[in-house]
């Protein structure tokens, strides 16, 4: 659900976690590509391109917030929620792990996690800001 919210595919997640997994281990930069859950080969130059293309979205999205944080529709305040959401999220992954049955926790955080999104979307002082 977060994936498929987000400014990712799910190629370039893989891409990502590909190179986050190998940027510790002495892997050749030409092998990391090895480490992408795909099913079929990709050639270095469609690694490389879609790593860039994942690296620049996550850029994009950082930028978008800062950019509202420097239009004052987003302030410091309005951080506090994600970073609690964030903890929520890890502390349901925890729990999930630990009991065995992941969907059933997942399940229970998916309304959680629309209701954060449309309550953050009607935001008064994005209405008052706009």
């Amino acid at each position: 659900m977060l994936l498929a919210n987000s400014q990712l595919t799910i190629t370039q997640l893989e891409t990502l976690l590909a190179d986050s997994l190998t940027s510790n281990i002495a892997v050749e930069k030409s092998q990391k590509r090895m480490y992408r859950p795909a099913k079929t080969r990709i050639s270095r130059g469609a690694y490389n391109r879609t790593l860039i293309q994942a690296q620049n979205n996550v850029i994009r999205s950082i930028f978008t917030i800062l950019l509202l944080g420097y239009l004052e529709l987003f302030d410091n305040a309005s951080l506090q929620p994600f970073l609690e959401l964030s903890d929520t999220i890890n502390s349901y992954t925890q729990e999930a792990k630990a009991s065995g049955n992941e969907r059933l926790v997942a399940e229970q955080l998916k309304p959680r996690l629309f209701e954060f999104a449309s309550a953050l979307a009607r935001r008064e002082s994005f209405k008052d800001q706009l």
